[in-house]
């Protein structure tokens, strides 16, 4: 089940990147990244509200949709803000940054999941997804 859960994401994150050169037409760089973040939160809500499979796979279609959408956005928007002759070293603080916040929450989430369970830990995620959009929203 996770191996078909990780190809419906990637898979449509897939898809969702090649759309998202319309999306950006129609809001612009830091529209697509507000949207993107804001539905960041929908995959672990809907992981945490998962009783069988077909959630969870459900959850995986559009948390692959939101990624892509997300990460284009981000990467769009970083472009766009940063003076063309300091790319490299911006591109290489994204990457720094990206990285270091996949491994805290790496670290981070399987002692949260143990010490309130694995359920209310997924929302309590999803949950600071969501703040953390609007901090972007607010300030990018």
């Amino acid at each position: 089940m996770i191996s078909i859960g990780n190809a419906l994401f990637y898979g449509t994150m897939l898809a969702a990147s090649l759309g998202l050169r319309r999306l950006t037409a129609r809001l612009g760089h830091r529209g697509v990244l507000g949207l993107g973040s804001l539905l960041y939160g929908l995959y672990p809500l809907l992981n945490g509200l998962a009783a069988d499979a077909g959630l969870f796979y459900v959850a995986s279609v559009i948390g692959g949709a939101v990624w892509g959408v997300a990460n284009g956005g981000l990467v769009n928007r970083l472009m766009e803000r940063v003076p063309e002759g300091d790319r490299p070293a911006h591109m290489a603080l994204h990457n720094l940054a990206l990285n270091l916040g996949i491994l805290a929450g790496s670290l981070l989430g399987p002692a949260l999941a143990g010490w309130l369970g694995l359920r209310p830990a997924l929302i309590v995620g999803a949950g600071l997804r969501v703040i953390g959009a609007w901090l972007l929203i607010r300030w990018a």
